[in-house]
């Protein structure tokens, strides 16, 4: 698997390049780790891109046939690294946002809407369109990001009404995760407990290390932080030692953490 940061760039070329034949994308817009060059060929690279669409036609539509297109060109380039499905109307980014959706996996873009438009706002660079879309868009609120946490309730909570055994299955993992699982999901947390406390975003995962050491240095998992940060981005310089630190702090101290989020308990 070719996962390099020229592959990367090659599959961009060659995908926008596609693109443009779908003449209802308004914006494709690069985020993530390629946009803010912090870009790894360690496991869990990707190419993160935000496609806002048209508000004329339908949005079932638009996104199948992105998705479509992405496949093709995942197919094309022996699927080295995936490419993101991410896709907004433009509606959909102008403040306030609404919430008359259903909470449902088809729907996981706009109940994640603040992270991807913090993304957005910290990296983005735009590929392809109209970049005034960027311009004009404004910073989502604590409010904002508190409804979102309050959208992923409801969505394990009908998840577990619909799916219990799936639903077991994904609680346990989160439980007991795998290392690489791990390493996502305290890095994550990070990134949202890291706007709750100070009301200031951070959207890399390289850089949210450095800004909590700065700013939140009595983070009660700030240890298992560093460790996870290690194991995503010098997995090298990993030992035995470090991963067994991971595992008991991550019972011990990650998931009996006091609960952040008031309208959830735990993230």
């Amino acid at each position: 698997m070719n996962k390099t940061k020229e592959r990367a760039h090659e599959i961009i070329n060659l995908y926008i390049s596609a693109a443009k034949e779908l003449d209802f994308i308004k914006a494709i817009i690069l985020v993530g780790s390629l946009s803010d060059d912090t870009y790894t060929v360690n496991t869990g690279s990707d190419i993160d891109l935000v496609h806002i669409v048209s508000d004329e036609t339908d949005y079932r539509s638009e996104k199948k046939a992105i998705f479509d297109l992405i496949e093709r060109i995942e197919n094309q380039t022996e699927h080295n690294i995936p490419i993101s499905r991410v896709v907004f109307q433009e509606q959909h980014l102008k403040h306030p946002y609404k919430y008359d959706f259903e909470v449902s996996p088809e729907n996981k873009d706009l109940v994640e809407r603040p992270v991807e438009i913090f993304r957005i706002l910290d990296s983005g660079i735009t590929l392809m369109g109209d970049a005034g879309i960027l311009a004009s868009m404004e910073r989502p609120t604590r409010e904002d990001v508190l409804e979102t946490k309050r959208l992923e309730m409801k969505q394990m909570e009908s998840l577990r009404e619909e799916n219990p055994d799936f639903y077991k299955e994904y609680h346990n993992t989160l439980q007991n995760p795998s290392i690489r699982i791990m390493t996502q999901i305290v890095l994550t947390t990070a990134l949202s407990e890291y706007f709750f406390y100070t009301n200031k975003s951070c959207s890399s995962k390289f850089y949210i290390l450095k800004r909590i050491e700065e700013d939140l240095p009595e983070l009660s998992y700030l240890h298992l932080l560093r460790l996870c940060h290690k194991n995503r981005f010098t997995p090298e310089q990993m030992t035995e030692a470090d991963i067994a630190a991971m595992q008991e702090e991550y019972q011990s101290v990650f998931l009996n953490r006091p609960g952040t989020w008031p309208c959830c308990g735990k993230p």
